[in-house]
């Protein structure tokens, strides 16, 4: 039987691994997680894993820690280093430490099913195709993210916010929604309130300086001037236009 770790302190990013991985070796193979470099050695010493998919920069011990301790005693094991920091350097470590491969998150499908075949010599043309909202596709994520920003665009939210809801880094979850929204966080955020702003303009008879802290702005003079950045009228001018449209 196949048996493979995840070692992963983003818990999202960790379930989502999992959840591809059981989607794509299906029964034949044990797949466990671990959320720090300390468990991630503990869980190797119960586990003997043939492959890990190991964080470099995780609390307690590092990635690289973990991984020169976990082959100090089990020398055949294959470590894949995951990592959302485009440097050289940490490419270097993590090669020296032992790693078999490196990969930069977020990372492609593809890319896991190049490391399965290469490191661990399975065939995935019969593997059962993973399901569409496997714990971390793009629509499980934007799903999540939707209904996060429904809940909470009233408010003064931030990227950091935003990211720690989901169990990631800023760096991570920046260039998630990136590649998913195809625009950074701050511009959906505020493409989403205008759109509840015009919605609340053509509507209601709600003074602006009243819809101004119901989409998160508390100064609706700023909110005037976003508003029209976007919309290319104010928000008088949008409700006048709609209405005599």
């Amino acid at each position: 039987m196949l048996k493979i770790l995840v070692a992963e302190d983003e818990a999202l990013s960790r379930m989502t691994l999992i959840h591809y991985l059981r989607a794509r070796l299906g029964e034949d193979a044990l797949i466990e997680g671990a959320a720090n470099g300390r468990e991630a050695v503990e869980q190797a010493e119960r586990l003997h894993p043939q492959l890990i998919f190991m964080d470099i920069e995780m609390p307690v011990r590092s990635g690289i820690e973990a991984a020169e301790s976990i082959l100090s005693r089990q020398p055949a094991a294959r470590i894949i280093f995951l990592t959302a920091f485009e440097r050289f350097d940490y490419a270097v470590g993590a090669m020296r430490a032992g790693g078999a491969d490196y990969l930069l998150k977020p990372f492609q499908k593809h890319e896991i099913d190049a490391c399965l075949q290469k490191n661990l010599g399975v065939s995935l043309s019969d593997a059962p195709a993973p399901s569409p909202d496997a714990g971390g596709s793009p629509s499980s994520f934007q799903s999540q993210c939707d209904t996060w920003l429904a809940h909470h665009y009233t408010e003064d939210v931030s990227l950091e916010q935003a990211a720690a809801h989901m169990g990631m880094s800023t760096f991570y979850f920046s260039r998630l929604f990136r590649a998913t929204y195809n625009r950074t966080f701050l511009e959906y955020l505020t493409a989403y309130r205008v759109e509840r702003a015009a919605a609340l303009l053509a509507s209601t008879d709600i003074p602006v300086r009243e819809i101004a802290p119901r989409v998160g702005y508390v100064d609706s003079n700023y909110f005037s001037k976003v508003f029209k950045r976007q919309q290319g009228l104010t928000p008088t001018e949008y409700r006048q236009h709609v209405r005599e449209g």
